[in-house]
């Protein structure tokens, strides 16, 4: 932005510059070939009007060399002034006669460009007006070129000089305006950015132009509403975890109190991993962790841990199982508890909205593009909504928490959830992760 302003400001005030400089630069130019026409026509009409006074008197030949060369030397001999006599001749700096003398002779004054400068013309009077085209005398100024032009290139260097400076003191004017505007939108962008990392504690000091100052303070107020509103969920979170313990001790109790050992040590397993999965759940309430680089689990590892475990349900109702992985490790970057709870919450769909005896499979493989996936599938009725992963929704009856918590989990760690049809009709589930490393 700062680069926009600064060539926004140059294009600006280069138009400017160059509007402006540019007919000075002509006038400087003008103004000095005037200068030194002007002072040779002076001259030059100077030393007509002294021949035209000596011809007026008697008995004087207005084609004697010598007496125009006093007339000459009374002025100085100055350089670049000639006279043409009407016999041609000419006295004082000699020249190459032009067109331009007929045109004198003819009783014209003028100034006429030449290729090496330029020449003033001037016709002397004798008797009672112009002489005649063959006994004209005519005085001629020449100015060259480098008269002309004297002090037009320091001049126009000045311009320049100006220019420059002008457009400098616009870029430096724009950069300073610039970087006051960048500053404080720069300041807020990382505040931003560490906001959605999860630094609720991000703020911005307003600055800078009105409207910005004003983006940055409703910046800090949204971060705080925002923090507060997430604390409050936190602890409400951990609040309710908390309220579980409760019946989760009497459960404790009542299983010590049966008799069959097998079935007491059976629940008392379920209610461990039960209160396991609540104190994971206070504290990720109470102290959320949004580094999660040092998580990481063999998905093939977790599959074969929490398959067994749902088989045995699944045995109960008579429904087919196929627990299958790839043989090799597929490591990936979610820790295997919230491995475990997705694949928990994937299978408890099955079981809780297919008919009994339906068949479903857990499987894990690696893909050519170096994803681990892990795939559940069913022969049931499949899902009859299309945004079945949305939070709420339900086509079953359910609370429609169950997909929702398991997209968010998944996002969360890099990775994506694809609902498709399975080749029986039924539900087909895909959870894939990017592979992080491949043990040796």
């Amino acid at each position: 932005m700062r680069r926009r302003l600064a060539l926004v400001s140059l294009a600006v005030v280069a138009l400017v510059v160059v509007s402006f400089l540019l007919p000075l630069a002509v006038l400087v130019r003008n103004q000095a070939q005037d200068r030194a026409l002007s002072r040779a026509e002076r001259e030059a009409k100077s030393i007509a009007a002294a021949v035209a006074v000596l011809s007026s008197g008697p008995e004087v030949d207005t084609d004697d060399p010598e007496l125009i060369q006093n007339v000459l030397d009374s002025f100085g001999s100055p350089d670049g002034i000639s006279v043409i006599l009407p016999s041609t001749e000419v006295i004082g700096e000699q020249f190459s006669v032009g067109v331009n003398l007929d045109r004198a002779r003819s009783g014209s004054a003028f100034t006429a460009r030449i290729s090496s400068g330029a020449e003033v013309l001037v016709p002397v009077l004798v008797s009672d007006g112009p002489a005649s085209s063959s006994t004209a005398v005519v005085v001629r100024a020449f100015v060259p070129n480098d008269e002309l032009r004297r002090g037009v290139v320091v001049a126009w260097v000045m311009l320049g000089g100006l220019g420059v400076f002008l457009l400098f003191v616009a870029v430096w004017a724009a950069d300073r305006f610039g970087r006051s505007v960048v500053r404080p939108v720069t300041a807020l962008s990382d505040a931003a950015h560490r906001l959605g990392r999860g630094e609720l504690d991000s703020r911005v000091e307003p600055d800078g132009p009105e409207e910005i100052a004003d983006v940055g303070i409703a910046f800090n107020t949204l971060a705080r509403q925002l923090g507060d509103l997430l604390s409050a969920e936190r602890e409400s979170l951990a609040d309710l975890s908390h309220r579980l313990r409760t019946p989760l001790a009497a459960l404790r109790l009542q299983a010590g109190t049966l008799s069959n050992a097998d079935e007491a040590a059976a629940i008392l397993v379920d209610i461990e991993a039960l209160e396991g999965a609540v104190d994971f759940l206070i504290e990720q309430a109470r102290a959320p962790d949004p580094d999660r680089t040092g998580r990481r689990c063999d998905m093939s590892a977790v599959v074969r841990h929490r398959g067994p475990f749902w088989k045995v349900l699944a045995d109960e109702q008579g429904r087919a199982t196929t627990i299958r992985t790839s043989g090799g490790s597929l490591l990936v970057g979610i820790a295997a508890d919230e491995l475990g709870v997705i694949i928990d919450t994937l299978l408890e769909n099955v079981f809780a909205h297919t008919p009994a005896g339906t068949s479903y499979s857990l499987t894990a493989h690696r893909t050519p593009r170096g994803e681990a996936v892990l795939v559940i599938e069913d022969d049931g009725p499949g899902f009859n909504q299309e945004d079945v992963m949305e939070r709420g929704v339900s086509g079953a009856g359910g609370t429609g928490l169950g997909l929702d918590i398991v997209r968010r989990t998944v996002e969360r760690h890099d990775g994506a959830v694809r609902i498709r049809r399975a080749v029986s009709g039924g539900a087909r589930v895909e959870v894939s992760f990017p592979i992080i490393a491949t043990p040796v």
